[in-house]
């Protein structure tokens, strides 16, 4: 397998795990304090919308992105990326979902 574009990569990445990635650090800010609780706990049906949108379209849209820019070829060979970055994509997603949920008082 030879690399297409290392940029195609990192837009890839970026395009699945920025949403995620946002939760998290949301999260972080909150429970130290610097992010004001009441308004951001306003904002949990938005935060909620965005993170179910990168669940399932922004993330495997940024799947398809890094897979293509790093030359994956083949149906078998998209089907193990498919079988391994899913998954694994999903429970970042959990994580930083339910970080961000826990932080504004609203666990599951």
């Amino acid at each position: 397998m030879t690399f297409k574009s290392r940029r195609g990569l990192l837009v890839g990445a970026f395009i699945a795990l920025f949403v995620p990635t946002s939760d998290l650090l949301l999260a972080q800010l909150v429970g130290s304090g610097i992010a004001p609780y009441e308004q951001t706990r306003s904002l949990l049906d938005v935060i909620g919308l965005l993170a179910w949108t990168s669940l399932f379209l922004l993330g495997p849209i940024g799947i398809v992105v890094a897979g293509r820019s790093g030359g994956v070829r083949g149906a078998i060979n998209w089907l193990v990326l498919l079988i391994v970055a899913l998954p694994a994509y999903a429970v970042v997603w959990f994580v930083c979902v339910a970080t961000v949920s826990g932080a504004l008082g609203n666990p599951f």
